[in-house]
């Protein structure tokens, strides 16, 4: 149980990682989002290299996006909030 918990683990945090680089690659506007994208592939290189199932993978991937959105979607709130702009 203890190995499938730190997997689990590992999966969110790589995924959450990757999803906030994405997200920031989005927001800066600047030669320096590259960074931010090259940050996205290595960690996913890196998960990659320790996890080699297929269904690893799929489960990254697809967390990572969800990932993406939801700090996307906080970050719209925040930018809303602060500008005082409430859609309707």
């Amino acid at each position: 149980m203890g190995q499938r918990l730190k997997k689990g683990l590992l999966l969110l945090v790589y995924s959450a990682g990757c999803g906030l680089m994405l997200t920031v690659f989005t927001i800066v506007k600047s030669p320096a989002n590259l960074l931010f994208s090259l940050l996205a592939i290595l960690i996913a290189i890196h998960y990659f290299k320790l996890f080699s199932s297929l269904r690893s993978r799929i489960a990254f991937v697809v967390l990572a996006i969800l990932g993406f959105l939801f700090f996307v979607l906080v970050y719209a709130v925040i930018t809303a909030a602060r500008n005082g702009t409430v859609g309707a």
